[in-house]
C-alpha cells in the first residue's frame, strides 16, 4: 500500500510538470498529450489497486471478527445445551478467570488486600505434597566446615493438600438466557470468582484460628489492646519472619488500634501512602478479616499454604428452578488449606 501511494505521488508530480509551467497551463502537442493520457491511465490503475487492497483488508478484519464471534457462540451453545464448560475457556468477558492463583482471579480495581494476597497459593488437580523447609542453614560456611551441617537444624517436611470439592449455584432467568446480548458467561465467571475469593479467604482464616504450636503472647488486660500488647506481639515473632509479616485483625481489633498513640503522640495505625485503602502498623500491612478470633502477626506465606484447583467446571441444570422459570449453573472447584510453619504465627491470646 505504501509503495503504491508513493508511486502515485511521483506520477502526479510529473503530471503537474507537463500541464503547468510558471503557474500557467501549458499548450501541449500530440506527443505530450499521449504522455499525459498514459500517466492518467497509470494513476487510475494504481487507484484501482489501492481500493482492492482496502477491500481485502476489510474482508480480513471481518473474517477475524466472525471467527471470534463463532468461538463465543460455541461456548454459549455449550452452556445452553447443558454441557460442561471450563471456566478457563471463557476469557472474553471483562473478568479473566483462566488461572486460579494469586492475583489472577482478582479484578483490577482499588480495594484492600486480603489474606489470600499474602498466603502461599498452589494450583493442584489431586492430592499434592508440598515441601516446607522449617528452617534454613543461614549464611554460607567454609567448605572445610560442611561436616558441621549435620549439627544444624535444617528440616524439610511435607504438607499434604487433599482437594475437597466446593460448589456454587448461579441462577439465571430463562428470559436472560434467551437474550443473545446478555453475557451469561461473564455473570457465571464473575460470581464464581467472587465466591472462590471469599471461600479461600475463609479457609485461610479458619486454618490460622485452629493452628497449634503458634507463638502466644499474653495481653496486658482482658478485652483491651494496649500499645505494649502490640509491641510484645511484634517482637514475639522471630526476626526472620517479621520482615515479611502482616498484622491480621478483626473489626474490634482495628477499632481498638485506631485509638492508640505512640510515645511521640502520633497514632500507631496509619494509612499506607502507596495503597490508600490499606492500613499499616509498625511499618507492616494490616489485613482485616472478620473471621479471625485473635489479633495475629504472621508471615502468612510461611504459615499457611492454600491449594486451589487448576480450573473450575460449570454445569447446567434445568430441573431445580423449573417452576420459577430459572436455569441453574453449578460451578465446582477443588480447595484446601493447611498450616505450614506454626512458629511463623504469633497471636495475642
Amino acid at each position: 500500500m505504501k509503495a503504491l501511494l508513493e508511486k502515485r505521488s511521483q506520477i502526479m508530480a510529473k503530471l503537474d510538470e507537463h500541464l503547468e509551467q510558471d503557474g500557467e497551463v501549458r499548450a501541449l502537442n500530440k506527443e505530450q498529450l499521449e504522455e499525459v493520457d498514459a500517466m492518467i491511465n497509470e494513476v487510475k490503475e494504481i487507484d484501482a489497486q489501492i481500493e482492492k487492497s482496502k477491500e481485502l483488508r476489510n474482508l480480513k478484519n471481518t473474517k477475524e471478527m466472525k471467527v471470534e464471534d463463532k468461538t463465543e457462540m460455541e461456548k454459549r451453545e455449550l452452556l445452553l445445551n447443558g454441557q460442561e464448560v471450563e471456566v478457563r475457556d471463557m476469557t472474553t468477558a471483562n473478568v479473566k478467570g483462566e488461572q486460579v492463583t494469586n492475583g489472577a482471579l482478582v479484578a483490577d480495581r482499588a480495594k484492600e488486600l486480603g489474606l489470600k494476597d499474602f498466603a502461599r497459593i498452589e494450583k493442584f488437580n489431586g492430592n499434592s505434597i508440598i515441601p516446607v523447609q522449617k528452617s534454613k542453614m543461614g549464611k554460607l560456611v567454609k567448605a572445610s566446615e560442611l561436616t558441621e551441617i549435620s549439627k544444624k537444624d535444617v528440616l524439610v517436611e511435607q504438607v499434604d493438600l487433599r482437594p475437597e470439592k466446593y460448589a456454587l449455584l448461579t441462577v439465571v432467568s430463562e428470559e436472560l438466557m434467551n437474550d443473545a446480548s446478555y453475557d451469561v458467561e461473564g455473570l457465571i465467571r464473575e460470581e464464581g470468582r467472587q465466591a472462590i475469593e471469599e471461600t479461600v479467604e475463609s479457609m485461610i482464616a479458619t486454618t490460622l484460628n485452629g493452628a497449634t504450636g503458634v507463638v502466644e503472647v499474653s495481653p496486658k488486660g482482658d478485652g483491651v489492646v494496649s500499645l505494649e500488647d502490640v509491641t510484645n506481639l511484634y517482637f514475639g515473632l522471630n526476626a526472620k519472619y517479621r520482615k515479611n509479616a502482616i498484622f491480621v485483625v478483626n473489626d474490634e481489633h482495628l477499632k481498638a488500634l485506631a485509638g492508640l498513640v505512640g510515645t511521640d503522640g502520633h497514632p500507631i495505625l496509619v494509612r499506607d501512602l502507596v495503597n490508600g485503602m490499606q492500613f499499616k502498623l509498625m511499618g507492616r500491612p494490616v489485613v482485616l478479616c472478620e473471621e479471625i478470633e485473635h489479633m495475629m502477626f504472621t508471615d502468612l506465606e510461611k504459615a499457611v499454604v492454600a491449594g486451589v484447583g487448576a480450573n473450575a467446571q460449570v454445569k447446567r441444570s434445568d430441573d431445580a428452578y423449573f417452576t420459577t422459570a430459572g436455569v441453574a449453573f453449578r460451578t465446582t472447584i477443588a480447595l484446601d488449606a493447611k498450616t505450614c510453619i506454626a512458629k511463623a504465627i504469633a497471636k495475642l491470646a
